[in-house]
């Protein structure tokens, strides 16, 4: 597998590992493999863009999960260098030294296909209309893997915003809450599709098991959507905390994020707000329909929002993430 050092990657090992699969990770060898200490796998050293490190690792095998990817750039090349020009590789590789494997499971994002345009949930089949580079990079990986399923068995599982133990990008709601503060971006209610990452892992496990998943595409998310302030009311209860509702115009979102770009200049790392997350953040309806994958593959969350949110917040809390 693809992507095992990050937040979603990690949680997959675990669960393939859990199967009883032996499982091979490839690994950058600047990567920060803290997540997969303890676990049994092993590691082998490459990247989705080097091909010679590809061809090695994808030989002999059973399954490629394709889960690595970049939802943050310093230049937006390296979303579409890494994003689409990687997942083509990872194919390539695949169709060239290993084409008898039994599946090749690539996760994409609900940001290939877009938000809903008029507020119901969004299904496989509406056509995509992602709205920034990182969600357009994220469906050219879909659309080079649709490419290959002819000459391999591949499946696209698009999650929903994933949040859960080790997360740093739902954190920072966490952190505010744990201040007093809700911050609700923009005017009007925004909605959202969310799912644990544990039930991701599983969701994408099913999918890359199941012989009637081959060819597919499915949404992973908890079937009903929710409004963002009833999430962040979710998690002021998990955090046992009283906080204030705060509108942020996204007037100031867009000053916050010009000074984070020049930062990221001279600090060389990605910025922590992007123009490009704005163009997300200012979308009224990210909520996609659950459906498909629990027709066709049984597929059912084990956690609740609040019961999820409840265990992201134990987990903040015990490795002391919460100041």
């Amino acid at each position: 597998m693809t992507g095992a050092t990050g937040f979603v990657g990690s949680h997959l090992a675990e669960a393939l590992v859990e199967k009883g699969y032996e499982v091979y990770c490839l690994v950058r060898p600047t990567s920060d493999p803290r997540w997969l200490q303890g676990l049994d796998v092993r590691l082998v050293y490459g990247s989705v863009t080097d091909e010679q490190s590809l061809a090695a690792a994808v030989r002999e095998k059973d399954y490629v999960f394709h889960a690595a990817g970049l939802t943050k750039a310093r230049n937006p090349s390296q979303f579409f260098e890494v994003n689409s020009g990687g997942t083509r590789k990872v194919l390539s590789a695949c169709k060239k030294h290993n084409p008898s494997l039994r599946r090749v499971v690539y996760v994409s994002s609900q940001a290939a296909a877009g938000p809903s345009p008029d507020g119901r949930p969004l299904t496989e089949a509406h056509p995509c209309q992602p709205v920034s580079l990182y969600g357009k990079s994220k469906y050219e990986g879909e659309l080079a893997t649709a490419q290959y399923a002819t000459d391999l068995p591949v499946t696209i599982v698009r999650p929903s915003a994933v949040f859960g133990p080790r997360d740093r990008d739902v954190f920072f709601v966490f952190q505010l809450v744990n201040r007093g503060i809700l911050p609700l971006i923009g005017s009007g209610e925004k909605w959202v599709s969310l799912i644990h990452v544990k039930d991701l892992a599983r969701a994408i496990v099913m999918a890359g098991e199941s012989a009637e998943a081959v060819g597919q595409t499915y949404f992973a998310a908890n079937p009903e959507p929710c409004r963002w302030a009833d999430a962040g009311a979710l998690v002021a209860e998990a955090l046992g905390k009283k906080c204030l509702r705060v509108r942020v115009p996204l007037f100031v979102l867009s000053l916050v994020a010009a000074v984070a770009h020049v930062s990221s200049i001279f600090r060389r790392l990605p910025p922590l707000l992007s123009f490009d997350k704005i163009r997300e953040l200012k979308q009224t309806h990210w909520v996609c329909s659950t459906a498909k994958i629990a027709s066709t593959l049984g597929f059912a969350p084990h956690y609740s929002l609040a019961e999820g949110l409840r265990d992201t917040a134990r987990w903040y809390g015990e490795n002391r993430w919460l100041k």
